[in-house]
């Protein structure tokens, strides 16, 4: 009974693709966007948006809720146009606002502009606000001006939201006739400053290590790539001028002959086509017919005949390049080793996919029983078909010839 040596496949890792999010972006139109707020990285970025439909929210949410609250808590004391002119300001400005940031984005003027206006609606409030509910402390004014301090601390930067905010609290202030009165928002504008600097500094600390993650990613997938090529090197090495030395040294050709001129040059076209091969690239590779190379592969054989059973197979033109290297090597061991003068290569397959057979009745060996030095079979067939997504399998016994089964996909 035969044994075999089989060499399962381990594909390679696909590398996850990256989103990155960006702030709300304007539409397409002839008017020019709005400088952005820059962000530092796909974490910032994405915060950033969310902050730009937080701001919309806030302002429209707060601009109707305050609205229907002036009015109810109004007073005779208030006159109307006093109240109805502000409002009305107000709801279309916090319209404009919500316009403003969908079509060009959470910019610093629009913030900003955005902070003014409450300041300004917060100087008048005595006009606004009954006088009672100023006293008390129950005015409906401070919970908008939050809102305004919440837009600016989440939206710039502290060096920029900080003074920006300063104006919103001097504005109630101001307006409340009493400054001290302004103290919870001061505490509004250190809490909201506060959270936003962790979760800013979180989102940058999480960029940092997705960052490194994908860098060291690069690395290795680069120093993989780097030794892939290295070791197919050596293959073609192995396969081409150490062959050819072997037979030389083992007297092979007892003198100059045709034959060893011929392997000669099949050998430098081939390191000649290693040296100028340009990179890989992206892609999927165009389908090959594996017949017209296996009949390549089969006549380059001197000593050895070749019968072949062949169908159509299309595989991607560098799987197709590593069978067919894979079937040269073993049609030369089976001229070197073997001892036969036969060989028979087979192949089943259609498109896409392939088993390719080569096998000879010759001596045989025992495929357990190879030392680690030798190459050929480890790296020239199985290291070729495991590089290549394939399989590859060797069942032998001494006396009892030998059968080389490559296949793709594994």
């Amino acid at each position: 009974m035969s044994s075999s040596v089989a060499l399962p496949h381990t594909g390679p890792v696909d590398l996850a693709a990256d989103s990155v999010g960006g702030p709300i972006q304007p539409s397409v139109g002839r008017h020019r966007r709005a400088r952005r707020v820059r962000s530092a990285g796909p974490s910032d970025q994405a915060l950033h948006r969310l902050a730009g439909w937080y701001a919309i929210a806030l302002r429209l949410g707060g601009a109707v809720l305050f609205t229907a609250i002036a009015v109810l808590a109004a007073t005779s004391q208030i006159s109307g146009w006093w109240l109805g002119a502000p409002l009305a300001a107000l709801c279309l400005w916090s319209a404009f606002f919500a316009w403003r940031i969908r079509r060009s984005g959470l910019t610093a003027a629009v913030v900003l502009t955005d902070a003014a206006v409450i300041a300004a609606l917060a100087l008048a409030q005595q006009h606004l606000v009954p006088a009672v509910l100023i006293k008390d402390d129950t005015t409906w004014m401070l919970p908008l001006a939050c809102t305004s301090v919440y837009i600016l601390q989440i939206a710039l930067r502290p060096w920029l939201g900080l003074p920006a905010a300063v104006i919103v609290v001097i504005g109630y202030g101001l307006g409340t006739g009493h400054p001290l009165d302004a103290w919870l928002l001061v505490v509004e504008t250190i809490v909201a400053a506060g959270l936003v600097a962790v979760i800013r500094g979180g989102a940058r600390q999480a960029d940092a290590i997705v960052a490194g993650v994908l860098e060291t990613e690069r690395q290795i997938r680069a120093e993989e790539a780097r030794r892939a090529d290295e070791r197919e090197q050596h293959r073609q090495l192995h396969d081409t001028v150490l062959s050819t030395l072997t037979m030389v040294a083992a007297g092979a050709f007892a003198g100059p002959s045709p034959g060893l001129t011929a392997q000669a040059a099949r050998d430098l076209r081939v390191l000649q086509g290693l040296a100028g091969a340009p990179a890989a690239a992206g892609g999927p590779a165009p389908l090959t017919d594996l017949t017209p190379k296996l009949k390549q592969a089969a006549a380059s054989t001197d000593d050895l005949a070749v019968r072949l059973k062949l169908v159509p197979a299309t595989l991607p033109s560098p799987v197709a390049d590593q069978i067919v290297a894979c079937v040269g090597e073993a049609l030369r061991n089976v001229e070197r080793h073997a001892g036969a003068d036969q060989a028979e290569v087979t192949v089943a397959g259609g498109a896409g996919w392939a088993v390719v057979k080569i096998s000879d009745r010759g001596r045989g060996f025992d495929p357990a029983a190879t030392p680690p030095s030798r190459r050929g079979i480890r790296e020239s067939i199985s290291g070729r078909m495991v590089s290549a997504g394939g399989r590859a399998a060797i069942a032998s016994r001494p006396g009892a010839g030998t059968t080389v089964t490559v296949s793709w996909p594994a």
